[in-house]
């Protein structure tokens, strides 16, 4: 039997309650064609044979794409393949001494621009550039694990940096500023890691803004530290005061979201963490007198402390650190900080400014398809300000020295739209990677279809058909399907990157553009401070991002991305204008960085949960010990002493207000409310912990306990906005979908049906001007989110909730993992409020939200890769115990995950090979994990008999 062979019965398509077997699956097989260039029906929806296409579309209401393009047939040594004819021709890029011959010239005439060699002196010329030097005292097998991850040298900067004072000994904080792609992590890394090397009764704590760099770095810093030992504490031994053999390993843990497994203090010597995750790490260890083994603390992305969002956060901790005076280490880092000298003397750092950057960067600003060379910043403002006035004089600076012949095709009449995708094609030919930045995902969907069918010919070949054939086979594993234009733009070598995407078709992309197989990612600008993901060309289309121009920050974030060490000389960037965006840019490019400022201002209310923090975990309890805290704080050095007594003052009496403090029995003494205790042990500010509070006392005095929905809202993170934009005509019918315990548990949060009618009927909005309003608000938005992840518990894939209700299934999936760290805080809030039945209950449905599955599949949804569908399959298969799975031939369990998916993949022979191997290496993965999880239930077994 054949791979070709296996399919869904369609009766089961789109539906989790079906009975299906092997047996039907190997009875009805299904045709395939080779036949490319079309696109894919929606798996519920079947069409003619003759439709569909090796590239796996799906056809959208939503979404009109251009006509498929045409194949051309193209020998090679081995095989003889159609590749696709470009649809699109982009205008011809030549000097300008050639523009006027444009018309009859062809692609090979592109004139490219000269690389730039980079010098930078090698250990041979220096020897302390490298990390070998004993100066820096690093173990042999750290320098091994350096050189064996690409770093054999390291840059001058980065060495008198290190060599500083104070700072390999760990006794003197730092702070430092390099460009992206300078290296400037390096330095953090050696810093940490040394601490906990020569200090083994040490931990370090590095802190990042986004889960997706914490699990970047997560994995470096495994590799790096493999093998390697820290030093023997001999003192400690002799005393015999352990609780547990201590470990020689460094123990690497990651602390982000809603981890399912709790690691222990003991169990880690560095932490790698978001800063809401770190601030708790810290507020745990102060609570339990654990503050004294935190050896160094790193900050990246140190400008981040402007933001009031998040960034405030990361002024708590460090205040605190500064505050308890401990011997902690302090290294903060950033690309860029215009106010590193104040930055540094509030954490009692040295700070250095290191402007080297290894790869060189061309920048260029593109109008009127002429593309005009800009040394620096202050040429480049001189450019724009030129071009928006019209001085194009003989005598002016303001020339192009090449230009962007017009294009034939309709669809790239506009020129931005022309210049973006020919400066594509001409770096896609010369071999290079290209990163184009375009200001929503509809656009960044529509410029990749753009760029795919402008590819020529030329980048083409079996190599890199194969490569990304395996690319689609990955997407196609997935069990919630992928992103429909991808199975488009791929096989053309062009990828895109944006918020909608799921966090797996984000990493298949960027590692595919990583290694070389994507030669385009087209991106939002969420890609520029998530990930690091460098390219040769940076291309800007439009110098905004959604309806505002990008700020400073953002534009040089986005053009630092220019660049690869090791595999690029030079890096390009392009910043695309259209005629009213040009004063917009000149203005953007004059503008100065923001100073860093602190948000725990009256404004910005940071200084609230400040102060609630440090009454909460006993490091204050008076209004001396308060000043002495804030003294220790940034907002000490940028606000008059004068007005910092009245910050203070209203922020206590807020809290007291609140109920989260109170005044104790000794006179000006405070201390935490068990309410205070637990919105900070939950992680909420104090406005969201107050909000939680109402809710959670209402589910105590009146549960409805027959129905999910209740207990579900109550774990939906009540920071919504964005996440969830309500459609009142979707709202409607759920509701009226609703048994009566739903109905019942809608009217105890808050709903009113009414409301909702009104305003489908009017096409109206929830108001949200008072304080009551904002509450109102608050609750219909999270009932809102709280139907998706119902959805999602009850085995409903995120492909069908993302058509459901209207959202991207990008979206969804953030949801459900901002939804974990939420609910994993609602049962700490509960544990210390002493609610110990309602936190059981939370419990039990966080392991089904995780799961995505019902109570009966919590057992298999612990396997990897076995969620929702996949687990319910499996079940309906025989396959209904972790020991059952364990016991699997992989093979057998191939047609079953074919089930799970849920649709048929029409596409060629070699197309199914691929996917093939992908789900039996899947489920090769999946026997070992059931069968780990199946030891293990055993050892705990035996040990309780």
């Amino acid at each position: 039997m054949t791979f070709a062979e296996y399919r869904v019965h369609p009766s089961a398509r789109g539906h989790h309650g079906h009975t299906t077997s092997i047996e039907t699956a190997r009875d009805q097989p299904y045709s395939t064609t080779s036949v490319a260039g079309f696109k894919r029906p929606a798996y519920n929806e079947p069409e003619p044979v003759e439709k569909h296409t090796r590239f796996l579309q799906t056809t959208s209401a939503s979404r009109t794409l251009p006509d498929p393009p045409t194949y051309v047939e193209t020998s090679s040594r081995n095989s003889r393949r159609s590749w696709p004819q470009p649809r699109l021709d982009a205008g011809k890029i030549v000097k300008v001494d050639d523009f006027d011959h444009v018309n009859h010239q062809t692609q090979s005439h592109i004139v490219p621009l000269p690389p730039i060699f980079s010098s930078t002196p090698g250990p041979s010329q220096n020897p302390l550039l490298t990390l070998r030097h004993p100066r820096y005292g690093l173990p042999e097998k750290l320098v091994d694990n350096f050189e064996a991850l690409g770093v054999r040298a390291i840059y001058p900067w980065q060495s008198s940096c290190l060599l500083g004072q104070g700072l390999l000994s760990g006794v003197q904080n730092l702070v430092y500023t390099a460009p992206t792609g300078g290296g400037k992590s390096l330095v953090a890394d050696v810093l940490l890691l040394k601490k906990v090397i020569e200090n083994p009764g040490k931990k370090a704590i590095l802190v990042l803004p986004y889960v997706a760099l914490v699990q970047e770095k997560l994995q470096w810093l495994r590799r790096l530290v493999d093998g390697v030992l820290k030093q023997t504490d001999e003192s400690s031994e002799s005393l015999g005061f352990q609780q547990r053999p201590k470990s020689r390993a460094i123990r690497v843990a990651g602390f982000f979201g809603g981890s399912r497994f709790q690691v222990n203090w003991f169990d880690w010597d560095i932490a790698v963490c978001t800063i809401e995750k770190a601030n708790a790490l810290v507020n745990s260890a102060i609570e339990n007198g654990k503050y004294g083994d935190i050896g160094a603390v790193g900050l990246d992305e140190l400008h981040m402390l402007n933001d009031e969002h998040r960034g405030y956060i990361m002024e708590l901790l460090a205040t605190k650190l500064l505050a308890l005076d401990a011997e902690v280490q302090i290294v903060g880092m950033s690309a860029t900080l215009p106010n590193l000298q104040l930055v540094a003397t509030w954490l009692k750092a040295k700070f250095y400014v290191a402007k080297y950057r290894p790869i060189p960067i061309e920048e260029h600003l593109v109008y009127e398809n002429g593309i005009y060379p800009t040394a620096n910043a202050k040429q480049f403002l001189l450019t724009a300000s030129q071009l928006s006035a019209g001085m194009l004089t003989p005598s002016s600076n303001a020339k192009p020295c090449r230009k962007i012949g017009q294009s034939k095709s309709f669809e790239l009449r506009n020129s931005v739209t022309n210049s973006v995708v020919a400066l594509t094609i001409e770096n896609a030919v010369a071999g290079h990677g290209t990163l184009v930045f375009c200001n929503s995902r509809a656009g960044v969907e529509r410029m990749a279809v753009l760029i795919s069918e402008a590819m020529p010919t030329s980048t083409w070949s079996d190599e890199a058909w194969s490569q990304r054939q395996d690319v689609l086979a990955s997407l196609l594993a997935l069990p919630d399907g992928f992103e429909e234009i991808l199975g488009k733009t791929i096989p053309a070598g062009v990828g895109f990157h944006h918020a909608g995407l799921t966090t797996e078709e984000r990493s298949i992309i960027s590692n595919a553009h990583d290694s070389g197989t994507l030669k385009v990612i087209v991106a939002t600008c969420s890609l520029a401070v998530g990930i690091n993901l460098p390219a040769r060309r940076v291309i800007l289309n439009g110098a905004r991002m959604g309806r505002e121009m990008v700020g400073p920050a953002m534009l040089r974030q986005m053009k630092g991305r220019a660049g690869r060490k090791g595999k690029d000389e030079v890096g390009e960037t392009y910043l695309c204008c259209e005629d009213y965006e040009l004063q917009g840019v000149a203005a953007l490019l004059e503008a100065e960085m923001p100073p860093v400022q602190s948000c725990l201002t009256s404004e910005k209310r940071g200084v609230t949960r400040a102060l609630l923090e440090v009454i909460a975990i006993r490091m204050a309890s008076s209004r001396d010990s308060l000043d002495d805290y804030v003294e220790c704080s940034l907002l000490w050095h940028t606000v008059a002493p004068n007005l910092l007594g009245d910050i203070v003052g209203k922020a206590v009496d807020e809290l007291i207000a609140l109920e989260l403090v109170q005044k104790a029995e000794y006179e000006h003494c405070l201390e935490p409310t068990k309410l205070g205790i637990a919105v900070v042990a939950s992680g909420l500010s104090p406005e969201d912990g107050v909000f939680v509070y109402s809710d959670l006392q209402r589910a105590i005095e009146s549960f409805v306990m027959d129905g999910d929905l209740h207990i579900i809202y109550l774990f939906t993170p009540v920071q919504t906005m964005g996440l969830a934009e309500i459609s009142w005509v979707t709202f409607r019918n759920q509701l009226d979908l609703l048994d009566d315990s739903g109905l019942r548990a809608m009217r105890l949060i808050g709903v009113d049906p009414a409301l909702v009618n009104r305003l489908v009927n009017s096409g109206g909005v929830l108001k949200e001007n008072t304080p009551e309003e904002i509450r109102i608000s608050r609750v219909y938005r999270r009932a809102y989110s709280a139907f998706q992840l119902r959805d999602l518990c009850n085995e409903m894939s995120v492909h069908r909730i993302s058509k459901k209700y209207n959202v991207a299934r990008g979206q969804v999936q953030t949801l459900s993992q901002t939804c974990h760290g939420f609910a994993a805080g609602m049962i700490k809030f509960c544990e210390r409020m002493e609610w110990g039945m309602l936190g059981a209950v939370l419990e039990h449905m966080l392991d089904r939200l995780r799961a995505g599955a019902r109570a009966d599949l919590l057992e298999m949804a612990q396997v990897p890769f076995v969620k929702s569908r996949m687990a319910r399959a499996f079940w309906e298969n025989g396959f209904k115990t972790v020991a059952a799975l364990s016991e699997a031939d992989p093979a057998a369990l191939v047609p079953v995950m074919m089930q799970a998916q849920g649709r048929r993949p029409y596409s060629d022979e070699e197309a199914l090979e691929n996917l093939k191997g992908k789900l039996l290496s899947k489920a090769e993965i999946i026997v070992r994990g059931a069968t780990r999880i199946w030891e293990r239930q055993q050892m705990a077994q035996w040990e309780e008999e």
